[in-house]
């Protein structure tokens, strides 16, 4: 949004990003807010754009808006706003043709900059929609500066996308927003336009594997119940989200299929949001008894403990928590769960072609190979069981 305004009456110029004095905006605000009800056109008003507009030589007029609180100059002409948007970077486009490739190579529906009506003249706009099954998971990449707060902050675009039946993925770069608590963010480390296109990307933070233990003598973490005591045990079972690295591709993959789904934990009075696997989501709702409430604290945007180091292992399959907790041991011991089919490694470039053929089981295109060298899908070939 532009801000910086020529009234061309007064021969000054207003940032109204910065301190106005009041008397000036109400005699401003007024003066055009008179105009509109007399349907004078903005050209006539005498407010014009002193920002880029007037650097690129352009005349671009304005009028005054104020909306819940804010003071804001608005282009007249669509184009002359969209000339104050940043251009869109390089790696930005370079993570939306990899969603697309990696979505598309499995036989999902894939897009960049999807507008969904959210009703008669509201729209939402999402960098890269991926759709499969009746779910639709909207990537937002954030490698620059977004506001904290507003209708184009990451919670209100969150809240809207989620309103409309689509699940919010915000991938960033920048540590400090790994940090971030607004919406379930994954995070990986910097890399340049041609490595995100072709290079293998490891998400550091923002998946995690939930560890549920009995607090009992042995046990090797403290009790959230006794912070103050390391030595008190009160022998309840706990759940301890650990960092799990998954590669950004398998979490595209993953999160189409319902593998890897979104929750919400709720942690003394905050409300924690990250990315786990379908099972441990199962394993949390039981745990606490279904997904936990909106976040009442005010202090909900930092995410603690999240972390930008390289984790340690992967997560581990597993299955229900079990009724009863064992007695003689500080861990819980979960049973094994019954896979629906194999998971396959395709990661060999021997599994990936050129040429786009038909799938052997959907006859969808793809350029994926199987073992033995015949085109199919990775997920149609798991739901094979080959």
């Amino acid at each position: 949004m532009a801000n910086k305004v020529h009234h061309v009456q007064l021969g000054i110029e207003i940032d109204l990003n910065k301190s106005v004095e009041q008397t000036l905006w109400d005699k401003l605000y007024a003066e055009d807010r008179e105009n509109a009800k007399r349907h004078v056109p903005v050209s006539q008003r005498g407010l014009m754009c002193a920002g880029i507009c007037k650097d690129a030589g352009v005349t671009a007029w304005m009028y005054l808006r104020e909306r819940n609180g804010r003071r804001e100059a608005v282009h007249e002409r669509a184009e002359d706003e969209a000339r104050h948007a940043a251009p869109m970077t390089d790696e930005h486009k370079a993570y939306q043709e990899r969603i697309v490739r990696v979505a598309q190579a499995e036989g999902f529906q894939a897009d960049c900059e999807v507008r969904t009506r959210t009703g008669e003249r509201a729209w939402i706009s999402t960098d890269t929609m991926v759709a499969c099954e009746g779910r639709r998971i909207g990537w937002e990449i954030q490698l620059s500066t977004i506001e904290h707060k507003g209708p184009k902050s990451v919670r209100a675009r969150a809240a809207k996308a989620t309103a409309n039946n689509i699940t919010p993925a915000w991938h960033t770069d920048r540590p400090n927003y790994s940090q971030r608590n607004d919406a379930h963010w994954t995070a990986c480390n910097h890399f340049n336009a041609p490595e995100i296109r072709t290079n293998p990307i490891r998400i550091v933070s923002g998946f995690r594997a939930l560890d549920f233990w009995r607090c009992q003598v042995g046990a090797t973490l403290l009790c959230p119940n006794n912070i103050t005591d390391s030595r008190k045990r009160c022998g309840k079972v706990h759940l301890t989200p650990k960092p799990r690295d998954i590669l950004f591709d398998d979490m595209v993959r993953n999160t189409a299929t319902g593998l890897v789904v979104p929750v919400e934990h709720r942690m003394s009075r905050r409300v924690h949001r990250f990315w786990v696997t379908r099972d441990d989501q199962r394993r949390l709702y039981d745990f606490a008894g279904g997904p936990v409430p909106e976040d009442q604290s005010s202090g909900a945007d930092k995410a603690v403990g999240a972390s930008m180091g390289a984790p340690t292992c992967r997560p581990q399959a597993s299955g229900a928590i079990p009724k009863t907790a064992p007695v003689d041991g500080s861990r819980l011991s979960w049973p094994a769960p019954t896979p629906s089919g194999p998971v396959l490694d395709w990661r060999a470039p021997h599994h990936w072609s050129g040429e786009v053929l038909p799938c052997r089981y959907c006859s969808k295109p793809t350029p994926l190979r199987g073992d033995d060298g015949r085109p199919a899908h990775k997920v149609c070939a798991e739901a094979a069981g080959v």
